[in-house]
C-alpha cells in the first residue's frame, strides 16, 4: 500500500508552526518523528488530513532536557536516544526511563522517535505515558493564544483521544524532580524482547525512609479500568503507602488490593486471567527492583 495524498507544510520556527495550525486548525495534523503516525495513514487507520505540518526544524526549539527550579522539564521533539544521554539516562531516580530505553523499538526508531509523539500516540503501547504517569507528569500546550498545562492523566482521555484544542501543539512534557530517596521501574512483559505490544506493561516509582518505610508510591499499568489506555493503580497505591516495604505488604497488595481495582480483556494474545496474573507478577518485580535499586543506590 502507499500512503494517501496530502499536502506538507514544513514551518521554519514554532511561531510559523502555531499560525499555520490556527489557520488550518483541525485540517492539519502533526508529524513529529513520525514513526507511527505515517505508519497509521499508510495503513487507513486513521483519518487522512489535508495537510501534514512537519515539526523536524523545530529540534532547537523543542529538543531538551533540563532542570529548572525544581522541575524536570522535557520538550517534545526530545528523541528517545536524547532522552536517554540525558540525566534521565544516568540518575538513580529516574532509572524507568533507562528500563523503556531498552525496551523502545530498534535502534533507528529511538533516533526517530520522540517522547511528545509517543505520548500523543494515545495507546495502551505509549510506553513513555505508561511511565510518566508514575511521575505525576503535565503537558504543557500552547498555541497562538497563549499556554495551559494539564496533568498527563487528564490530557489523556482514551485511546487516539486527547484533550488537545485546535491551533495547540504540545511543547513539553514536566514534573517534580523527586527526592535523593526515590527511583522507578518499567516492566514489558511479553513472549519475545522488543514487541510493540507487550503481554503486560508497567511502572512504578517508590520513595522509602531510612526505616524502610514507603513514603510515596505510585502503580501504573497499560489499563487498569474500562479505557484501553495507561492508567494508575490507584487503591494499590494507598494500600502500599506508609507501610513498611516487606515481603508481606507486597503480597497482600498483589492478591488481595490488585485485583479489585483491575479489568483484563482476552484478545487473539492471551486471556484477561493470564494478564491479571502476569499483572501481579510485574508489580512485584517492579517494586523489588526499585527496592534493589535504592539499597545498591545504583540504576
Amino acid at each position: 500500500m502507499v500512503l494517501p495524498r496530502f499536502e506538507v507544510i514544513v514551518p521554519s520556527s514554532l511561531r510559523e508552526a502555531l499560525d499555520v495550525l490556527e489557520k488550518y486548525g483541525r485540517e492539519a495534523r502533526l508529524l513529529a518523528g513520525g514513526t507511527e503516525l505515517l505508519v497509521l495513514l499508510r495503513d487507513r487507520r486513521i483519518p487522512v488530513p489535508k495537510y501534514i505540518v512537519s515539526l523536524r526544524k523545530l529540534r532547537k526549539e523543542l529538543s531538551y532536557v533540563k532542570e529548572e527550579n525544581g522541575w524536570i522539564r522535557i520538550g517534545a521533539l526530545t528523541s528517545i536516544w536524547d532522552l536517554n544521554q540525558s540525566i534521565l539516562g544516568k540518575d538513580l531516580r529516574y532509572a524507568g526511563f533507562t528500563d523503556v530505553f531498552h525496551k523502545f523499538g530498534t535502534i533507528s526508531i529511538r533516533f526517530m522517535a520522540t517522547i511528545g509523539g509517543n505520548i500523543a500516540s494515545s495507546t495502551p503501547y505509549s510506553d513513555y505515558l505508561t511511565l510518566l504517569l508514575v511521575y505525576d507528569a503535565r503537558v504543557r500546550l500552547i498555541s497562538t493564544s497563549g499556554e495551559r498545562i494539564v496533568a498527563l492523566e487528564d490530557f489523556v482521555l482514551d485511546k487516539r483521544e486527547l484533550d488537545i484544542k485546535p491551533g495547540e501543539l504540545i511543547a513539553e512534557i514536566l514534573f517534580k524532580k523527586p527526592g535523593s530517596s526515590c527511583s522507578s521501574s518499567f516492566i514489558k512483559f511479553d513472549r519475545r524482547e522488543l514487541m510493540i505490544a507487550g503481554v503486560v506493561t508497567s511502572a512504578a516509582f517508590m520513595c522509602l525512609d531510612e526505616n524502610n518505610v514507603i513514603t510515596d508510591v505510585k502503580i501504573s499499568f497499560d489499563m487498569v479500568k474500562a479505557k484501553h489506555i495507561p492508567r494508575r493503580a490507584r487503591r494499590t497505591e494507598a494500600f502500599l503507602l506508609n507501610r513498611e516495604f516487606s515481603e508481606e505488604a507486597l503480597n497482600e497488595a498483589i492478591e488481595k488490593v490488585l485485583p479489585s481495582e483491575m479489568e483484563r480483556r482476552s484478545d487473539w494474545w492471551t486471556t484477561a486471567e493470564y494478564r491479571l496474573e502476569m499483572s501481579k507478577v510485574v508489580l512485584k518485580r517492579n517494586l523489588l527492583r526499585i527496592y534493589e535499586r535504592l539499597k545498591r543506590r545504583t540504576p
